[in-house]
């Protein structure tokens, strides 16, 4: 089992459906969403999301 300080928080995004969730990732890569088993869309698959800072997506009101 893990020790505490080999687990970081991470940011998590849904793979099937682009959801973002707080989560867990175990030293050997897996990502664990924290308070439930998966998505809301049901997958279980997360990937760690891209924290450039300063980047947000474009605005569709300013063409």
């Amino acid at each position: 089992m893990a020790h505490k300080d080999d687990v970081t928080r991470v940011m998590a995004v849904c793979e099937e459906c682009g959801s973002v969730y707080a989560a867990r990732q175990w030293p050997d890569g897996t990502i664990r969403v924290i308070g439930q088993e998966g998505c809301s869309c049901g997958a279980t698959r997360f990937e760690v999301a891209d924290d450039s800072e300063g980047e947000s997506p474009p605005d569709p009101n300013t063409g």
